[in-house]
């Protein structure tokens, strides 16, 4: 049998190799969510993974050498302090989007009552962390793949935000979403990436996860103009988009026909990656 030290050094050193930036935290990740090990057990390194347990991490670790990403392999990752499951039909939650969440949630924590509508929802992560932290919020989202609003409901269920969300088949650039209320909040991380840069992505990205939650046009901005310009909106609600590098300018141009006190936010790193602004 082989100890924990033994495997995390041997592990990290070969998967190094292979260009991976963050090998012993990969290594620990599937340590930790695929086989259970404790931090505490990763950090002391004495106890020993049996003949099962090192069947399923080189299963896993084989996964981890052809750069599949390791949230995919260990089938879910925190967003917003909460586990949520993703699968290939899903982009995996980012750290960034949580910049998205806490500006909706702080501009909108007051409000007694409060319709949300997100276009794009994925692994259901934005819907079900703005319904988690919003109780008062009710949340229609929607999305192309049938697969991945699959997994948005099992998280929505998971995390007891069934009764609060609601999750419905739309593409947004062909037909709008019938509301019985306009919402007062549109919230969307679209696919934002320009049709010739797809090529340029990291092989981690263009390999393993949905491009068509990533295309975003010619200029990268269609689902932007298309949102800002076209879905119902109550006057005076708050639309609030995610936006890649060097976007928010742009984005924020689109929004000033028809949207007031237009704010750009930036995530940790510096970069402007939140835009939003109140309808009228």
């Amino acid at each position: 049998m082989v100890s924990l030290k033994e495997l995390r050094k041997q592990a990290s050193e070969k998967l190094k190799k292979t260009g991976n930036d963050s090998p012993l935290a990969d290594v620990d990740y599937i340590l930790s969510y695929v086989l259970g090990f404790s931090k505490s057990e990763l950090i002391f390194g004495d106890k020993h993974l049996d003949c099962e347990q090192q069947r399923i991490f080189s299963s896993a670790f084989e996964r981890l050498l052809s750069g599949e990403p390791v949230q995919y392999i260990a089938g879910g990752c925190e967003f917003m302090s909460l586990w949520f499951e993703v699968s290939s039909a899903t982009l995996i939650p980012r750290a960034d989007t949580e910049i998205l969440v806490e500006s909706v949630v702080d501009l909108c924590k007051e409000r007694e009552k409060l319709n949300i509508f997100e276009v794009g929802t994925g692994s259901g992560c934005i819907a079900v962390s703005l319904a988690h932290f919003l109780p008062q919020a009710e949340v229609l989202s929607v999305d192309i793949s049938e697969e991945a609003l699959a997994v948005a409901k099992r998280n929505s269920s998971r995390l007891g935000t069934e009764s609060q969300c609601r999750f419905e088949k739309l593409d947004i650039m062909k037909k709008l979403p019938e509301c019985e209320k306009l919402p007062d909040v549109i919230v969307s991380n679209p696919p934002y990436i320009p049709d010739k840069d797809i090529s340029e992505l990291d092989k981690k990205v263009k390999d393993f996860e949905p491009l068509s939650a990533l295309i975003g046009g010619c200029d990268g901005l269609d689902f932007y103009r298309r949102i800002a310009h076209d879905v119902p909106l109550a006057k005076g609600g708050l639309l609030a988009f995610e936006v890649g590098i060097g976007q928010a300018t742009d984005v924020a141009a689109i929004m000033e026909e028809h949207f007031r006190d237009i704010r750009l936010i930036r995530d940790l790193s510096g970069i402007e990656r939140v835009v939003l602004g109140f309808l009228g």
